[in-house]
């Protein structure tokens, strides 16, 4: 019985190779010369500088809601990039960026203004929007910018909520957005990267700035303070933390990138005009420290600059707010 048990055995043994696809090792593979694969790692989003994942797709720039019956908003604390310029009203209106995140309620969306059209183009993204004046809605139909206008040929895509009155009401989903970007031919735009990173930003100088405070107007105030233990800045509207309404969590950022720009009021109703195109003067805030840059405009993006070169950003979010000449901002 034992001989007949080894013979099975060594016959099983010479099956094995045919039969169960056995695999060179390692070493017999290298001495074979068949190239092994690497897997690349994945290129760095460009508004972040983290790594990206997921299927190539367009950058959205949401315009968000921030009246005071607007607040809390939804879905700030997704964005890459937030940009805050006044509107009418003396009250500010968000452009919200979004690439690396796909998914997730944002809103309340109001209407569009040309200077953050401006900013849009910088980034080729998706203007994301309830209507807009009348230069920025001419200037989307002359220039045929890709737009999803949630009051008008696209409101299929967004939804009134009923616990708030219009026109503070308007909301969307960044999963809907991009359904409704790839049915109407956008989903191939690309944003290529324009923004430097650094795991060290710009630390390497710079004063104390655990507490930032802007006034952009005298009926208008915002801030940020700096959380040691996170390393980020968590953001202040009219003195109170500013939180998203789904979840509650304070809005922060990694970087906060505050700047002045020509303003000047056009019309009766306070519409504006904003001078993009720099350069001018301003300030960078990185973990606790405030770097006194130059801005300028590079192929349509603002971008802090020293001596004639582009400072790095944190990896991660970035908050620019742009107050007018008369605006102020401190620091300690």
């Amino acid at each position: 019985m034992r001989r007949g048990a080894a013979l099975l055995l060594a016959v099983v043994l010479l099956m094995l190779p045919v039969g169960c696809g056995w695999m060179p090792s390692k070493t017999e593979k290298e001495t074979t010369g068949e190239p092994r694969e690497t897997a690349e790692p994945p290129p760095p989003d460009p508004l972040t500088g983290l790594p990206s994942e997921g299927p190539a797709h367009p950058t959205l720039m949401v315009m968000v809601n921030n009246h005071r019956k607007a607040r809390p908003q939804s879905g700030l604390n997704r964005a890459d990039l937030v940009v805050e310029i006044l509107a009418e009203g003396e009250i500010t209106r968000f452009a919200a960026f979004y690439h690396s995140r796909t998914e997730g309620k944002v809103g309340p969306v109001r209407s569009l203004r040309p200077y953050y059209l401006e900013l849009g183009r910088g980034l080729n993204a998706v203007a994301v929007h309830a209507g807009g004046s009348t230069a920025a809605l001419q200037e989307v139909r002359s220039s045929d910018w890709p737009s999803l206008d949630g009051i008008h040929q696209d409101a299929g895509y967004f939804r009134r909520e009923r616990d708030r009155r219009a026109p503070h009401n308007l909301y969307t989903d960044l999963s809907r957005l991009q359904e409704a970007a790839r049915t109407k031919g956008y989903g191939d735009r690309e944003t290529k990267p324009v923004f430097r990173f650094d795991e060290n930003g710009a630390t390497a100088e710079g004063e104390p700035a655990a507490e930032i405070d802007l006034v952009y107007h005298k009926l208008y105030e915002a801030g940020y303070r700096y959380d040691e233990e996170s390393g980020e800045y968590v953001r202040y509207t009219q003195g109170e933390k500013q939180v998203d309404r789904e979840s509650g969590e304070p809005l922060t950022m990694d970087n906060v990138l505050v700047i002045k720009a020509k303003h000047r009021v056009t019309d009766a109703a306070g519409h504006r005009e904003v001078d993009l195109k720099g350069p001018g003067s301003g300030v960078l805030f990185q973990r606790g420290k405030a770097i006194p840059i130059q801005w300028e405009n590079i192929n349509g993006v603002i971008v802090p600059v020293r001596d004639g070169q582009m400072l790095p950003l944190l990896p991660g979010k970035t908050w620019i707010n742009i107050l007018p000449e008369t605006g102020k901002v401190s620091y300690r």
